[in-house]
């Protein structure tokens, strides 16, 4: 594990209204561990140990867990969000949870911070893991580490209900030409400007926003927008609450293929902490296998998307 284990303390779950500033981008302040904090966790490190020892005033050793701080950037729902008691909860956050409760030698803290500050503090090891129903692609992987597979996702292009254009959809190229609403820096997003830089011709005309993907759902039934690309349990989450006057289209493996690679979410792990990773996939595997990955599934998507273990 890295030396840097002992940081500060943060708050588990922010107000809304710091939630709001965080995902609106706002800066964030980092202290420095104390001469204590950062003594307690390179001796940890340099034992090889997973838990650090402290003496009690009877003289006897007991171990104390090692801090993972995790962050998220609130966003999107039902993967992690906070809800109307100012309560961080989701699918990602259930589940995270329900993993560490198997790792009695760590103990969780997750912080809700803008989504471009989840990579700058796993960068810098503030962060240990970051939480946001993550993709894989190349240029994550030569940056950070990733546990196996959390979630098996699927894909739609979701349209308004009476755009003929929906029935013709059947490779990337159908959408060339199109135009519609995406975030920066996130996996789909990524897969659009990769087909738009190989194909210079034909592209599909991308706008950036910041919007969450219910005003970017609400934008296409308005006509605004041909589509939008989203995961499909997102979806039908989504639909399920507002019933939007609008229709998904499965994108084919291909299609899938090509958008995101490999069709899984993963946590992602600051380099580094190998350890970490390999406590996290026993944790995971156990999760999977007892039926929690499979409640947390049925209870905010209706549908079990948990990985296979064979």
């Amino acid at each position: 594990m890295k030396k840097n284990f002992a940081k500060k303390t943060v708050l588990g779950f922010l107000t809304a209204a710091a939630v709001i500033g965080a995902l609106a981008g706002c800066a964030k302040q980092e202290s420095k561990p104390s001469e204590a904090q950062t003594s307690k966790a390179s001796e940890a490190a340099s034992e090889g140990t997973k838990t650090a020892e402290s003496t009690t005033a009877a003289g006897e050793n007991k171990t104390e867990p090692i801090t993972i701080y995790a962050a998220t950037g609130g966003s999107p729902k039902p993967f992690t969000f906070v809800d109307k008691d100012n309560t961080l909860t989701g699918h990602n956050i259930e589940l995270i949870k329900a993993i560490f409760e198997r790792l009695p030698q760590y103990k969780l803290e997750i912080e809700v911070t803008d989504f471009p500050s989840i990579f700058a503090g796993l960068d810098s090891d503030r962060y240990q893991i970051g939480v946001n129903n993550f993709a894989k692609n190349e240029k994550r992987k030569e940056k950070y580490l990733f546990t196996d597979p959390i979630f098996a996702n699927e894909y739609v292009a979701i349209f308004k209900k009476d755009n003929a254009k929906a029935e013709t959809i059947e490779s990337w190229d159908d959408l060339s030409g199109l135009k519609t609403i995406s975030q920066a820096g996130i996996n789909i997003t990524t897969a659009l400007e990769n087909y738009n830089a190989a194909n210079p011709s034909k592209p599909i005309n991308i706008e950036y926003s910041e919007e969450d993907l219910v005003l970017q759902i609400q934008d296409v039934e308005a006509g605004k927008y041909d589509f939008v690309l989203m995961d499909k349990p997102m979806f039908e989450y989504y639909q399920k609450e507002f019933n939007f006057n609008v229709t998904g289209v499965s994108l084919n493996n291909d299609v899938s293929k090509d958008l995101m690679g490999e069709p899984f979410s993963y946590l992602i792990v600051s380099k580094g902490n190998e350890t970490l990773v390999e406590d996290l996939n026993k944790a995971l595997k156990e999760v999977i296998e007892d039926g929690t990955s499979k409640e947390i599934n049925l209870k905010w998507f209706g549908n079990d998307y948990s990985p296979s273990y064979k």
